[in-house]
């Protein structure tokens, strides 16, 4: 037995619109494999790191609990939505049945995540663990790394969005270049490359990448590139990086 997956179409906003996924719950039919789940990210990455508002949230919960469906909110930035909002994460995540954390992207460990719920569901995603071969020893220094992390990385993630910000609004002002700064909610900038660009985004990747050493990916969804704001990123970092995202665009 495995798991069928019934994929919606994000919104701009990084929501799921709620027709849509009553349109993708299945029909009671054995030609159909039963709906069980629903997933939402928090904060959602290819719409550019955007925080899901909490009574979007809410309704979400509503709507799973009248259909008797499970909700898993798919937290890998989690933090970065609780510090962008002012919400608290276990807020953001209360009506979930479960929910995920990842602790070496904003957060910065080297390695990790957490997965939550309840004690009965946690049991059995441990034995699932186990019997995929996932279990580990000797990994308290990894779990101390994420303490770390959890303990003295979170209200600095605060930066990584400010960055973020100045990314936004310092390349969109050059030629070539389409984004909208606004829609950066917290560290991932996502801008698209016109027609009227020098290069095209996979050759502005690599020459950032060999010629400027600055670090960004390309997306296959269109002309678009992805940067992300991170601890190891200042101000000073992010001003090299439009200027040379500018060199090679002039």
């Amino acid at each position: 037995m495995g798991v069928s997956l019934h994929t919606v179409p994000n919104q701009p906003d990084g929501t799921l619109d709620i027709k849509d996924i009553h349109n993708a719950v299945r029909d009671d039919d054995p030609h159909y494999p039963r709906t069980r789940l629903v997933e939402i990210e928090n904060t959602q990455n290819t719409c550019g790191g955007r925080v899901l508002p909490l009574s979007y949230i809410r309704e979400v919960e509503q709507f799973c609990q009248e259909r008797d469906l499970r909700l898993h909110v798919d937290g890998a930035r989690l933090a970065n939505a609780s510090v962008a909002s002012g919400i608290p994460m276990d807020e953001l995540a209360r009506g979930a049945d479960s929910v995920s954390l990842c602790l070496s992207k904003g957060l910065g460990a080297p390695v990790g995540s957490i997965l939550a719920g309840s004690e009965e569901f946690i049991h059995h995603a441990r034995r699932l663990r186990k019997s995929l071969g996932g279990g580990m020893r000797q990994a308290g220094i990894i779990a101390s790394a994420g303490l770390y992390a959890l303990e003295n990385q979170f209200d600095r993630l605060e930066e990584d969005h400010v960055n973020a910000q100045a990314l936004a609004h310092g390349i969109s002002s050059i030629p070539g270049v389409e984004i909208d700064p606004s829609t950066v909610d917290t560290n991932i900038v996502f801008f698209t490359l016109t027609k009227d660009a020098k290069l095209d985004a996979t050759t502005l990747v690599q020459k950032l990448g060999s010629e400027k050493g600055v670090l960004v990916g390309a997306y296959a969804d269109g002309n678009r590139v992805r940067a992300v704001t991170n601890l190891h990123i200042s101000a000073e970092d992010v001003e090299y990086t439009i200027s040379s995202v500018r060199a090679l665009l002039n």
